[in-house]
């Protein structure tokens, strides 16, 4: 049983916001504190959360809506973000809807495992090669703490959407 073109909506649009609020959680200074230096990436485990369960091509365009989101205030790496974010949860999504069954531990442990590779990925590509003297550092005092942080995050974040998802998706017999 399919949801109604208004169901749709409503979960789209309810979805978007939810990506809205978590960019701005995000990125606007003083919303959400930091710990011992490291931030919290709300937008990657909210986008992998959210598109698991939905077609390959919905989740895509909604990790490249997510990036989107984190592109328009980034000043150096324009659409990095976007295109990261888009993959990510094309494969996730595939994988879930192929491989596995969209369970809560997989739900999660998706979005810890998306939090790393982008983590490293913008690590790799984005810092590393600008280079400077604390570019390998970094990664232990920036990029690795922001990652347990933001899995740390992720897990609550799952407990929060998996409630969510379920009374959005209700027509739907899986």
């Amino acid at each position: 049983m399919n949801l109604s073109k208004r169901d749709l909506t409503i979960k789209y649009t309810l979805y978007c916001v939810i990506l809205a609020a978590a960019a701005l959680l995000q990125n606007v200074h003083g919303l959400w504190f930091q710990i011992g230096g490291a931030r919290c990436f709300f937008v990657v485990p909210a986008v992998v959360l959210l598109s698991l369960g939905e077609d390959e091509r919905v989740a895509a365009f909604m990790g490249l809506f997510a990036g989107f989101l984190w592109d328009c205030v980034s000043s150096a790496h324009m659409g990095f973000n976007g295109i990261l974010l888009m993959l990510l949860c094309y494969i996730a999504a595939t994988i879930v809807n192929f491989l596995l069954r969209n369970t809560f531990w997989v739900a999660v442990v998706s979005a810890i495992i998306c939090t790393f590779i982008y983590c490293i990925f913008y690590w790799l590509f984005i810092v590393l090669p600008h280079g400077g003297d604390g570019a390998v550092l970094s990664l232990f005092y920036f990029y690795l703490p922001s990652f347990f942080y933001t899995a740390a995050v992720g897990f609550v974040l799952g407990v929060a959407f998996s409630p969510l998802k379920k009374k959005l998706n209700k027509g739907i017999i899986e």
